[in-house]
């Protein structure tokens, strides 16, 4: 059975699931409002317990689910459309479209060394990933209105890596689930890259995350898993992406 719950509902923080997608969908609940397109559903099993969890918000949906409860949360999103979306490895090889594999890596290492940030920013933020090309122009307001919210919601970190002038080089942003915090929106401005600035944000968005007593996720491409243990991160699973979701 596949259920329609409030933003706030408590099931929500113990539903089974990939934890990537799962803290994704934790995170956004928290910025849920009037006016603003955040649909939450639960799939329960035959004992009406929390299955899975689905999301869908403006930019697209999320989506997890048990292998019990597969085929009809599968059933449900394509109900919804070819929407963009995250979905868990039990769900992908269910839907219809192309979908992308996305290795999740788990931080594993110490507790960073702090290191000095520029004041958090919301729009220095997105104006690492416009100049990193990331995202384009045309996305900037759209981008800063969901990491405003989720930051005025406290739903979201944002971490800016100076250069030697103090001025903002890269950024990092971090969404806060029950147990994990989801890595996002990493990105250094392109004339400051090659110096280490895009690292020093994604350890502070790392140090950050495990301040908060949550453990550090990072969904990335296939070609940059490779490089990921010598920061501290290890393979610990896969999402699957179609299109470009705007609110990671």
């Amino acid at each position: 059975m596949i259920a329609l719950i409030d933003a706030g509902d408590p099931r929500l923080a113990s539903a089974p699931g990939e934890p990537c997608v799962l803290a994704a969908i934790q995170g956004l609940a928290k910025t849920a409002g009037p006016g603003l397109r955040r649909e939450f559903w639960l799939a329960l099993d035959g004992d009406s317990r929390p299955a899975g969890a689905v999301c869908r918000t403006e930019g697209g949906v999320r989506a997890t689910a048990t292998a019990p409860a597969a085929q009809e949360t599968a059933a449900f999103l394509s109900a919804l459309g070819a929407l963009p979306g995250t979905v868990d490895s039990v769900l992908a090889p269910l839907l219809p479209g192309d979908w992308r594999r996305c290795p999740v890596l788990e931080y594993r290492g110490a507790l960073p060394v702090e290191t000095p940030c520029c004041t958090p920013s919301a729009m220095a933020l997105v104006e690492c990933n416009v100049s990193a090309g990331a995202i384009s122009p045309g996305d900037r307001d759209a981008l800063y209105a969901e990491l405003h919210l989720r930051l005025r919601r406290g739903a979201a970190q944002v971490f800016l890596a100076p250069d030697g002038d103090g001025k903002t080089a890269a950024g990092a942003a971090t969404l806060l689930g029950d147990r994990h915090a989801v890595i996002g929106w990493l990105a250094c401005r392109r004339e400051k890259q090659g110096r280490g600035h895009g690292t020093a944000a994604l350890l502070a968005a790392v140090r950050g995350a495990m301040e908060q007593g949550k453990t550090p996720l990072l969904a990335c491409r296939e070609e940059l898993a490779a490089f990921s243990p010598a920061r501290g991160f290890f393979l610990a699973g896969e999402v699957w992406e179609r299109g470009a979701l705007l609110s990671r």
